[in-house]
């Protein structure tokens, strides 16, 4: 299962995506001759506006609704999940948008300037676009960018926010005219950009904690190109059509339906022409889909990746020896070739804590720190006083045991946890399956309601400030907060804080390897491989797809004539 999207933050997700947003940056990924094969970074042929229908309705799956997951406003805790997102992508916008090499320009529907303005302070001037409204007509103004950057600053504690990076930092927050604002940071901040990756909020929603907390079973109002016009709770079909009051090109579809479906039955609902496309997470649902007539499979690189977290406060999982043991005893080499080699793409482990595999400043940690062994494994528990007698691990009277939570329908995580317990059962450590309601999943793990749990994070342009939230500080099992294995090492608070200050980028990406060492130390959770994105769609669908940076635009996603 997957949580977060092509946005500024990360995010969890149940099968297989991705997490992504950003300003104008150089590309992160930048590839070596000692690298693995690069997928495409965009999984589709562009084609020209002028070659498609006008008209046509685009039927889409997902795994779960914001209704489902408690919340539709994508920057609270339970709204950063990649459904969520994802249906929302057509309704919402941002100054900054990602381009196909991973580098950011300006989306020029809602901003005509950015501009870094001063160094020292650290100022920056943003000139809106005075077209862009919401839905209900009114203006999109420098006073909404206001309020959610004051929202997402996490001063006020009464906002449910599952990230606050980088607006935490912001010092000052000036509004020029309704449609040009400037923001200044007391001290440097290097991924600045990514605060104009996420779309804004209207101003009184973001200035008001109840109502942020209150989209449960509807969107916030749009600011995109299409609109959510029609919502069933009860079906779980959500309907969107053409903004009337968008301002830029002229969306091609007449419609967007969505429709959850769990992931286990996806395909045949793409064999009986119910949606016109589906996610390939895994080879069950690659090969079904790939029997309909006319479907063609699409693939890219990612930025999402598979990793099993462990409960840091739940015994015998609040023990570091123990979750080094698990981590040293998982072959992450056979759980990558398994998940991915089947749906056709070369597969590559992920060891690195903040960058993927092909980004500038990669290095495999789990390899250097936590490598595969399981005679240094079975040390490690009994340096805690573990012994093993009659193949099974015992200490003060209990046995060693494990379980590890799986989303019922979800059939890469299902499979991914068997084969997180083939491996443990090597070292004598028993593991069984607690299967719950998709809908539940990410509730009981942000309850703590759970020893292990296996799902994906999906990473971002800025990986290094996006990805702090999973790991500083420690939280309570219930709080708001992306640390689901709720423990920390307290050095990272510094090293977090330097590294989002320094602007050399040799510097931070030493310092990025200084984190990951720390976090090697303690272990919270076991990053495993790296998802490919492989999308299975009809034909006749165009501009539409997996990619590996480049958000889709939805005003030229159509069918071709």
């Amino acid at each position: 299962m997957n949580r977060r999207t092509t946005a500024l933050a990360a995010v969890a997700v149940l099968s297989a995506a991705g997490l992504a947003l950003a300003g104008c940056a150089q590309p992160n990924a930048k590839p070596t001759s000692s690298e693995p094969p690069q997928l495409p970074l965009v999984g589709w042929t562009p084609v020209p506006a002028s070659d498609l229908q006008q008209g046509g309705t685009l039927s889409l799956a997902v795994e779960s609704s914001g209704t489902d997951e408690g919340n539709w406003n994508i920057n609270t805790t339970q709204g950063a999940n990649v459904p969520v997102v994802a249906m929302q992508a057509p309704l919402m916008g941002a100054p900054y948008k990602a381009t196909k090499d991973g580098a950011v320009e300006i989306d020029p529907n809602y901003a005509t300037d950015i501009k870094l303005e001063s160094d020292s302070p650290q100022t920056v001037d943003v000139k809106l676009n005075d077209k862009a409204v919401w839905e209900d007509g009114t203006p999109l103004t420098a006073k909404d960018y206001e309020a959610t950057f004051a929202a997402l600053s996490g001063k006020n504690d009464k906002f449910n926010i599952a990230s606050s990076a980088g607006y935490d930092l912001v010092s000052k927050f000036e509004v020029v005219s309704d449609y040009e604002f400037k923001f200044t940071f007391d001290s440097p901040y290097a991924d600045w950009q990514a605060l104009l990756g996420t779309a804004p909020v209207k101003a009184d929603i973001a200035s008001d904690p109840a109502k942020w907390a209150s989209y449960t079973t509807k969107p916030m109002p749009s600011n995109g190109p299409y609109i959510m016009s029609k919502i069933d709770n009860n079906a779980k079909i959500y309907t969107e059509t053409p903004n009337p009051k968008w301002w830029g090109d002229k969306p091609k579809l007449d419609k967007i339906t969505w429709t959850v479906i769990d992931q286990a039955s996806q395909a045949q609902a793409f064999a009986n022409n119910e949606i016109n496309a589906v996610d390939a997470a895994d080879v069950d649902t690659y090969t079904a889909a790939l029997k309909k007539s006319g479907a063609k499979a699409l693939n890219s690189g990612g930025v999402t990746y598979a990793q099993v977290t462990f409960n840091g406060l739940q015994a015998p999982l609040d023990d570091v020896n123990v979750r080094k043991a698990i981590a040293q005893a998982i072959d992450r080499n056979i759980i990558a070739k398994s998940a991915n080699e089947p749906l056709g793409v070369k597969a590559t482990t992920d060891g690195n804590w903040i960058f993927m595999p092909g980004q500038k400043g990669y290095e495999d940690t789990v390899e250097a720190k936590l490598p595969y062994d399981l005679d240094a494994a079975k040390k490690d528990l009994e340096a805690s006083g573990w012994k093993n007698a009659d193949g099974k691990w015992s200490k003060d009277g209990k046995d060693l045991k494990l379980s590890i939570v799986v989303p019922q329908g979800t059939k890469s995580n299902e499979l991914r946890a068997q084969q997180i317990q083939a491996s443990l059962k090597k070292i004598d450590i028993p593991v069984t399956l607690d299967e719950v309601p998709s809908a539940d999943y990410f509730d009981n793990i942000q309850n703590g309601k759970y020893e292990m749990a296996t799902f994906g994070w999906q990473g971002t342009l800025f990986p290094i400030s996006s990805s702090e939230s999973l790991f500083y500080p420690a939280m309570k099992p219930g709080d708001a907060g992306q640390n689901y294995a709720f423990i920390t090492d307290e050095k990272l608070g510094d090293l977090w804080k330097q590294a989002n200050a320094e602007l050399d980028p040799e510097k931070r990406l030493k310092l990025a390897d200084d984190i990951n060492n720390v976090i090697a130390g303690y272990v919270p959770f076991l990053p495993i491989y790296p998802y490919p994105n492989v999308t299975v769609v009809d034909k006749n669908l165009a501009n539409y797809g997996p990619a590996t940076f480049m958000s889709v635009d939805w005003t030229q996603v159509g069918f071709t004539k």
